[in-house]
């Protein structure tokens, strides 16, 4: 199923038992058949036939199991069923994301329950597509860098690293994607390179690409970034004593956001809501087929990428270095769309449209 997820920006709230509280966005649930729901005083809800509605303050059942005579807990009190209708129809559904302090929200004066963000699939990519990824051998190794596809000098070339502090626990990821194509070229990951050197071999392989495309008399179109959160900020040192200057191509970094008064940071900062919505763009891009991985490595690691509560993270006893990275990538990817046509319209080309708050009446 593709999910599209649109945060909260803007700090809509939505009203809720204990008020109006906060939450994360909007997220398109995909194609679903609708049943309406009318009870007393007008009120009524169209919703998909598993969304779960408040009998109680406590307890709840799903749309479809509701019988002729059934309460709801409205804002005016119990309201008793008195129509249930099967629209004998399916359309795209919607709901919110991580209702603040419960979970719980008013729609149509109807208290109802919201998504907790893609819990019902343990993996983050659905079954179906991860066994369709197919892996293939690296045409060529540079030291610990595998390559999987050959330098294009008419393409756009982006490359993340999620750093670690080399000392033998977690692992640090390098992941190189080619542009519009959205084809994976290039990855690395290690656990015991110190983070000075992890930087040097971004830096090599930006190196090689841009060496790639002289050969062919053409100017390297590269991008690169770092995750600053915790050990980046030692990624971020690296670089600077490196000499920025000295790295093909341009350092791509987050932009800084109306009325943010933290010190900027190069590169980009992963917060809860942020990797939701990388996420969902992850999911869509990958379940389209959008999106090319040929990793062995890196799909063993999506398949182990599994919800943990609202969140998603590798399971225990595995590691998510390589995904990281390519969520990195992706982040970088939504940026570039709004500079270059061709990488925008491959970004929506199964994207039939945008989703906007506020929340229509539709929920999953």
């Amino acid at each position: 199923m593709t999910h599209n997820f649109k945060p909260n920006l803007n700090n809509y709230k939505v009203l809720t038992p204990d008020g109006f509280k906060s939450f994360s966005g909007v997220s398109l649930m995909g194609v679903k058949p609708i049943i309406r729901l009318e009870f007393e005083q007008d009120a009524w809800i169209e919703c998909t036939l598993d969304h779960k509605l408040y009998i109680s303050n406590t307890e709840y059942k799903i749309a479809s199991e509701f019988n002729i005579g059934d309460n709801i807990v409205s804002l005016t009190g119990k309201l008793k069923l008195l129509n249930k209708i099967d629209l004998k129809r399916s359309e795209e559904v919607y709901d919110l994301i991580e209702v603040e302090d419960g979970h719980r929200y008013f729609a149509n004066t109807l208290l109802s329950s919201n998504c907790e963000f893609l819990v019902f699939d343990e993996t983050l990519i659905n079954s179906i597509s991860l066994s369709d990824l197919e892996s293939s051998n690296p045409i060529m190794n540079m030291g610990q860098v595998r390559w999987y596809k050959k330098i294009n000098p008419s393409a756009t070339y982006i490359i993340s690293l999620d750093p670690c502090i080399g000392t033998g626990g977690d692992y640090a990821g390098l992941e190189v994607i080619e542009l519009p194509s959205l084809n994976q070229v290039a990855e690395w990951h290690h656990n015991t390179t110190p983070i000075q050197q992890q930087v040097r071999i971004l830096r090599d392989v930006a190196k090689f690409i841009e060496d790639e495309c002289n050969k062919e008399d053409s100017t390297v179109s590269l991008y690169y970034s770092v995750e600053n959160n915790g050990v980046g900020e030692a990624a971020l040192v690296a670089i600077n004593e490196l000499g920025e200057e000295s790295f093909p191509g341009m350092f791509l970094s987050e932009p800084i956001k109306k009325g943010h008064v933290r010190r900027f940071r190069k590169g980009f900062n992963t917060t809860h809501t942020s990797k939701i919505a990388v996420c969902a763009k992850l999911k869509q891009l990958i379940e389209t087929k959008t999106l090319k991985i040929y990793s062995k490595p890196l799909i063993s690691q999506l398949k182990a990428f599994v919800a943990k509560g609202i969140k998603y993270e590798a399971k225990t006893g595995e590691h998510d270095d390589l995904v990281a990275s390519l969520l990195l990538n992706v982040r970088m990817i939504m940026m570039l769309q709004d500079w270059d046509p061709s990488i925008y319209e491959k970004m929506h080309e199964h994207v039939t449209e945008e989703l906007i708050l506020p929340m229509p009446i539709y929920l999953g």
